[in-house]
């Protein structure tokens, strides 16, 4: 059942109990996308936290040209939103797309906020996100900034291979910054 592998993520990431993990996951309720479909567009406010359970979401910007670039990915057991939207409940100037047929879970700004002033497992959850957020963040910046698009790809073979596996040349390209004509010269140089 979807619900049960989040109730395993907060057993195994947190010191809690049973009760406390049911009070948190009585707030989700489940969704299902289809590959390609958006879930968040840009322009519009974010009012859901995803917990993806089966599939591949990620979140991106189009620029001026139409050129996709791609923030973050997420796979099963881990979160996505476009954060900034959800915690302003602002509009949003990125997209979330299902990179594959996915099966989700969903909080709402609503019941979010509710469990975060009610539920101390959440508020350590909040602050997890938090963290992995910046943490996430700054990696991509410093990637950037530091390392050329041939190192950017090794990094990524070498340290997330599902990443490789999973994601086509287009979007492992959006992600990595780069066009991919220059990810094909760099994979033929492999």
């Amino acid at each position: 059942m979807m619900i049960d592998r989040l109730e395993q993520f907060f057993a195994e990431k947190f010191t809690t109990n049973e009760e406390e993990i049911s009070d948190v996951i009585k707030y989700f309720r489940p969704v299902k996308a289809n590959k390609n479909e958006i879930l968040v567009k840009s322009g519009d406010v974010c009012r859901d936290f995803f917990f993806i359970i089966k599939g591949c979401l990620k979140a991106f910007f189009i620029d001026s040209k139409g050129q996709e670039t791609i923030r973050y990915v997420a796979f099963e057991n881990q979160f996505i939103s476009t954060i900034h939207s959800f915690i302003r409940q602002t509009p949003s100037n990125e997209y979330i797309c299902a990179v594959e047929p996915s099966e989700l879970l969903t909080i709402s700004y609503s019941d979010f906020n509710t469990a975060l002033n009610s539920i101390p497992l959440f508020k350590d959850f909040y602050i997890k996100i938090l963290e992995g957020t910046y943490l996430n963040n700054h990696w991509r910046i410093e990637t950037f900034l530091r390392l050329d698009a041939k190192q950017r790809y090794e990094y990524i073979l070498k340290n997330d291979q599902q990443m490789v596996q999973r994601l086509s040349n287009k979007n492992l390209a959006g992600f990595l910054g780069i066009t991919q004509e220059s990810l094909s010269r760099i994979k033929a140089k492999k």
